[in-house]
């Protein structure tokens, strides 16, 4: 973990292994207010599970291009464009 933490003689992995835990009674927490939450199988028809992935895909694409990593880019665009033509396909139709 690169940080400003890093120079106060910070125990990278009593963090982790506190984070950890705090993660897991967070999470139990959640199944006791809410019930058992996964896996989430909300979107069974493709034209949901398409645009869920054009929102996964368009934000690694911003990541992406703030790192300036523009050949991954390029791929991701790509994914994008047929992800696109599907959509449009069943509109289509």
């Amino acid at each position: 973990m690169d940080n400003i933490l890093d120079g106060l003689n910070f125990d990278n992995d009593k963090f982790d292994e506190n984070l950890d835990q705090l993660t897991e009674l967070v999470f139990k927490k959640l199944i006791e207010r809410y019930g058992p939450i996964y896996p989430l199988n909300f979107t069974t028809n493709k034209e949901e599970i398409l645009m869920g992935e054009l929102a996964r895909l368009s934000t690694i694409l911003c990541m992406l291009e703030e790192h300036e990593e523009f050949e991954k880019c390029a791929m991701i665009k790509k994914r994008i464009r047929n992800i696109e033509e599907n959509l449009n396909n069943m509109n289509n139709d």
